[in-house]
């Protein structure tokens, strides 16, 4: 097989996985644990990203619960610069807040470094996501800690610097 082929077939296997991901059957996550090497722990082998952000990606309650009982990483932060609390930061799906809750009481941190030196509580002040906020907060997100790159600012300073106004009223009333 050559490469553009078998590029093409990973693609297409992907594409499987993560239409299966996106409707949460547990049945057919069981059988992709079965199919596919390294899932849920690892990586797909097309584009490099862990299985749980793809979940993630989907929008999937469902599919993110199957695959934290199975016990994945969630301190890793990818290449891009995400953890998994920044990817469901940056999603805008319909389950969004509850998945947050999810990956936050199943250990992930409410603290780390993610995607511009951002902890999760500096992109969710970016976004203007107060509900985040209030859920970060409630699982221990310090709105000491500053930024690891540029301006060094903290969630309130991030949000006062980029007019973020929803998000700096409401950490200014903490």
């Amino acid at each position: 097989m050559n490469s553009t082929n078998a590029q093409s077939k990973e693609l297409r296997d992907l594409r499987e996985v993560t239409d299966v991901l996106a409707n949460g059957n547990d049945e057919q996550l069981s059988e992709l644990e079965l199919l596919v090497d390294g899932f849920p722990n690892g990586k797909d082998e097309c584009i490099g990203r862990y299985w749980i952000t793809h979940a993630i990606d989907c929008g999937s309650f469902e599919s993110v619960k199957w695959i934290l009982e199975h016990k994945v990483d969630l301190t890793f932060c990818d290449e891009e610069g995400y953890t998994v609390i920044h990817s469901v930061l940056e999603r805008a799906k319909p389950k969004k807040h509850e998945i947050l809750e999810l990956l936050l009481e199943s250990g992930a941190s409410a603290n780390a470094y993610g995607v511009n030196g951002w902890t999760p509580a500096h992109m969710a002040a970016f976004l203007e996501d107060i509900e985040s906020l209030e859920i970060l907060i409630r699982h221990g997100a310090d709105l000491t800690i500053r930024t690891s790159v540029d301006y060094y600012d903290t969630p309130i300073e991030e949000a006062r610097r980029f007019n973020k106004n929803a998000a700096l009223q409401y950490l200014m009333s903490l």
